[in-house]
This record gives structure tokens, C-alpha cells and sequence, in this order.
């Protein structure tokens, strides 16, 4: 029996190894991605590049076990892939024209994105309410300005180069022909 014990003994090992750096690594993703999504929470980081990318690494992330070809999803696994569907329908829904259709599209996305978050921070562990989810989080009023001196650019650029528009200009002096002979 010391014998089999004594050779069996590295193969669980490493068995238990593997197990322990494959948990380790689903572990990771899983944080990585709420990290992201954290970091980046503020109505007007959505847009960046980290939240996108996080946003579209959940189905992944939050797959579940994968035993003999079928995937094996835990309830709060489950819950953050529903709650991920619904943000992600939301997000594909139309976005209204008018002042009041946008309020309201504006405050359903951010709760759902809360909502989210919840379920992303309860499977993996953090222990983190609505209200530090939605409040507790710095964006200063500056960023904001730029994003949409930027996005007025943007847009004026692109009507010009559409040519549904055209620079202003105005000349304020003419140069005087004494000044400068031919």
C-alpha cells in the first residue's frame, strides 16, 4: 500500500496543481473583467475601449465549468449571463431623438448596468451594495466638457467632409496694394 501510495503521490499532485491554476485563472478573467468594469463605470467612460471590450468578454468569463463537453454554470454565473442579456438587448434597443425618450433610455442603462455589476461583484465575492456600485465613483465635471467638445468636432467634421456643411469664414483686414507691389 506505501508503495502505490508513494507513486500515486505526485500524479495527484499534480492533478491538484492543474485544478488549482485552472480555478486561479477563471478567477482572474472574471476579476479583470470587473475590474474594467469598474474602473471605467462613470455614464461617460461607456464608451471607452475597456468597457466595450469587458462588456464583450462576460460571455466568456462567466461560462461556467466545462465537464465533458457541456458547460456547468454555478447560479450567480448564471445570474451575471442574465443580467448581461438584458443590459446587452437594452443596449442594442433604439436610442430615442427627444430630450425626455433619452432621459429615460439613460436611467434604464444605468440601472441595469448596476444591476450587472451586482451580480458580477456577488459571484465573485465582493461584497459591494447598489449604492456604492452607482455613487461611489470619480468623474470629473472636465472630462465630461471634453467628451462633448470632442463629439462637436467630430460631428462638425464629419458634415463637412459629407458636405452637408461649410466652414465659416471671415475676413477682418485685406492687405493694402501700396504695402505690397505686384
Amino acid at each position: 500500500m506505501a508503495i502505490i501510495a508513494t507513486l500515486a503521490s505526485p500524479v495527484i499532485a499534480v492533478q491538484v496543481q492543474k485544478f488549482i491554476e485552472r480555478y486561479t485563472q477563471k478567477k482572474n478573467i472574471k476579476i479583470t473583467v470587473f475590474t474594467q468594469l469598474m474602473a471605467t463605470r462613470a455614464p461617460s467612460a461607456r464608451l471607452s475601449t475597456e468597457h466595450v471590450r469587458a462588456l464583450n468578454m462576460i460571455d466568456l468569463a462567466f461560462y461556467g465549468k466545462i465537464k465533458k463537453g457541456k458547460a456547468k454554470t454555478s447560479r450567480t454565473e448564471k445570474q451575471v449571463l442574465t443580467a448581461w442579456k438584458i443590459y446587452f438587448a437594452h443596449l442594442c434597443s433604439f436610442y430615442p431623438d427627444n430630450d425626455a425618450g433619452k432621459t429615460l433610455w439613460n436611467q434604464t442603462s444605468n440601472n441595469l448596468f448596476i444591476d450587472l455589476l451586482s451580480a458580477i461583484a456577488e459571484d465573485i465575492g465582493y461584497d459591494f451594495d447598489r449604492v456604492q456600485l452607482q455613487s461611489s465613483v470619480y468623474s470629473p465635471v472636465a472630462h465630461g466638457n471634453i467628451e462633448n467638445e470632442q463629439e462637436k468636432i467630430r460631428k462638425g467634421l464629419a458634415s463637412v467632409f459629407a458636405g452637408e456643411s461649410s466652414l465659416k469664414m471671415e475676413i477682418t483686414s485685406m492687405p493694402n496694394n501700396s504695402e505690397h507691389p505686384s
